[in-house]
């Protein structure tokens, strides 16, 4: 990253990033059971944590940053990866 941009910014552009990442999993998993249907009561309840886990992350970001003016380094593990990845500069 850029170590021109202010350690905030940064810090939230590589846990978006990594957020991204994240979703990717589901997906490989879920492509796995191309070869057969996967049942209804199961793809239902796995895409609506996928979709509320997502939003309570980006909520999460967005509460800390606008209205706390905190960083959002609360989220398991990808805080923890976000911040050994900006560096301490």
């Amino acid at each position: 990253f850029n170590l021109e941009m202010d350690r905030t910014l940064r810090f939230n552009a590589q846990q978006a990033a990594l957020i991204d990442v994240m979703l990717i999993f589901p997906e490989l998993i879920g492509s796995g059971f191309e070869e057969g249907d996967v049942p209804r009561s199961l793809a239902e309840p796995a895409c609506n944590f996928v979709y509320y886990t997502y939003m309570s992350a980006v909520l999460y970001s967005m509460y800390c940053n606008f209205v706390q003016g905190k960083k959002p380094n609360g989220i398991p593990y990808v805080s923890n990866y976000a911040e050994t990845m900006v560096g301490p500069l």
